[in-house]
């Protein structure tokens, strides 16, 4: 294969990417099917080191409830649920382009 060919089949592919991740639905649901509360919510990119804010705000999210949230970024991103109690759970490296609820469980959180 010639290098022009080789340019231009690595730039159609990195084309192709880009347009898949422009198509990726990045919004989710947090379900809380714990039997607790959960007092804190956080997720963000995997590539991120810090957890942020907490994304549930001054809100708290009862047992049986759900909330919908949008994340900035396609891909992998990590997820961690905080309950009344102070234990807490995480969930990393979820492709959130195939991913449409994260879901509280008594033994932890899932993707789904």
């Amino acid at each position: 294969m010639t290098l022009r060919r080789l340019l231009l089949a690595s730039l159609m592919t990195a084309g192709l990417a880009g347009a898949a991740q422009a198509q990726c639905d990045t919004s989710f649901t947090l379900v809380n099917r714990s039997g607790s509360t959960i007092q804190e919510f956080y997720f963000g990119s995997s590539a991120q080191r810090e957890w942020g804010v907490d994304q549930l705000g001054t809100n708290v999210l009862v047992n049986g409830q759900s909330m919908r949230f949008r994340t900035r970024n396609a891909g992998a991103n990590d997820f961690r649920v905080v309950w009344a109690n102070g234990a807490r759970a995480d969930l990393m490296r979820v492709d959130i382009c195939v991913t449409s609820e994260i879901v509280a469980t008594r033994s932890g959180i899932e993707a789904r």
